[in-house]
């Protein structure tokens, strides 16, 4: 007989956590749900059957070493190639030996967070940011400074005065989490002059930035080098990852840094996945040596780039016009704001029920609880047919739930 487990039982980190809306969405959503919730690349965007066959071949040759453990760096082959990756496409030089393999990015983000996290350590996060990055790091109940944001992402004088005001009471940072190109939810790009303040502002004050970028290959216009090419790995943890540009099944990503963040990584790791899947690296590693997964990139950008503007018709045309959104510069996400006073956590529901789409609220995107009346659509994997029918659903729906609620909501927006 199976009974609740009484809180008592967990451990104080986990005391208190809750499950991922996105990943709640998943697991329920009906095939009759146009669904904008999850950010889950287009199968159309995977590698060529050929090709995969091909690599699969490769690491079969490598038998022994494609079923057996590997080290927790990673192959030294496949990293080598990923520095080589890297020094294409960013224009950054890095030895492999600053390079560790990780289990999608979402491993590197747990592993920096143990790393680096107490009770009561301080973390400066957008806001809004990365919901996932918030589970992770809440389980370490750190003290957050959270930044503002405008189209253009992290406001970075408003983290300048906020950093001041921090260390004059005697405190210190640990890291600045940031997503500055396709920013998740909102889409945005970090401009250069921003990148170069931020990299500034870590060596005036002393403490590192992690640089997320799972987007950052999925841009819809020129974009600013990284902060890693900016910075050259002495003051950027950078983490980012294959499932957008090669497959998401693969559970693949790599994180690049300072040698001495690089080594303790390793020994962070050792405690939980042991290592990547050394099959599963064999056969990236083949792509990236064939150079398969750069000549892709151009065609994932105009797979997306058709979704993008259809949803960006879309919204023009069929949303209210006090609903406001940024158009993003690169990833797959539109981070929408309805008027004050509305929830959309409250309305998810019944834009299921009633119109058939379902989206991400964005209040678990904002580390202060704040973002109520936000949300999150995602483009990346509808049609952009189904883009454009779900659009104008959410848009009727929008219209009707701002009638009902009256004048009030209306005069709130007119004050923004």
């Amino acid at each position: 007989m199976s009974r609740d487990l009484n809180e008592k039982f967990l451990s104080e980190q986990m005391q208190g956590m809750r499950s991922n809306i996105i990943r709640e969405l998943l697991s329920f959503l009906q095939q009759d749900v146009i669904s904008f919730a999850g950010g889950a690349p287009d199968p159309k965007t995977f590698p060529r059957v050929e090709n995969f066959q091909e690599a699969v071949e490769y690491a079969l040759t490598n038998y022994e070493k494609a079923f057996q453990y590997g080290t927790t760096e990673g192959l030294p082959s496949f990293r080598k190639q990923i520095a080589a990756f890297m020094l294409r496409m960013m224009s950054v030089k890095l030895s492999p030996e600053n390079i560790v393999v990780s289990v999608g990015s979402q491993e590197s983000l747990d592993v920096i967070a143990r790393l680096f996290l107490d009770r009561n350590s301080w973390v400066a996060v957008e806001l809004p940011t990365y919901i996932a990055a918030l589970q992770v790091f809440n389980i370490w109940k750190p003290r957050y400074i959270t930044v503002p944001t405008d189209k253009k992402g992290m406001d970075v004088h408003a983290l300048e005065k906020k950093l001041r005001r921090l260390y004059s009471d005697g405190g210190y940072l640990k890291f600045v989490y940031t997503i500055p190109t396709g920013h998740n939810p909102l889409g945005s790009v970090m401009p250069l002059d921003r990148r170069k303040h931020l990299l500034e502002l870590a060596d005036r004050y002393d403490f590192y930035i992690v640089e997320d970028d799972p987007y950052g290959f999925i841009t819809y216009d020129r974009v600013p080098p990284r902060l890693i090419t900016l910075d050259g790995g002495d003051r950027v943890i950078y983490i980012s990852t294959f499932s957008k540009i090669f497959a998401p099944g693969f559970r693949l990503g790599w994180l690049a840094g300072p040698e001495e963040v690089v080594r303790r990584v390793v020994l962070a790791k050792q405690g939980t996945t042991l290592c990547a899947p050394p099959f599963n690296q064999l056969v990236v590693e083949y792509f990236l040596r064939n150079r398969w997964i750069d000549s892709n990139i151009d065609r994932i950008r105009e797979i997306y780039s058709v979704k993008r503007d259809a949803m960006a018709e879309a919204m023009r045309e069929y949303m209210p016009s006090s609903i406001d959104w940024v158009e993003p510069d690169a990833g797959f996400f539109f981070f929408t704001y309805l008027p004050r006073g509305l929830d959309a956590m409250e309305l998810l529901y019944r834009a299921i029920e009633e119109v058939k789409v379902a989206y991400v609220p964005g209040e678990g995107f904002y580390a202060d609880g704040s973002g109520k009346n936000t949300l999150r659509l995602s483009f990346s994997l509808p049609t952009p047919d189904t883009i454009r029918e779900g659009v104008k659903r959410l848009g009727m729906f929008f219209e009707k739930v701002i009638r009902e609620a009256g004048v009030e909501v209306e005069k709130e927006v007119m004050r923004e």
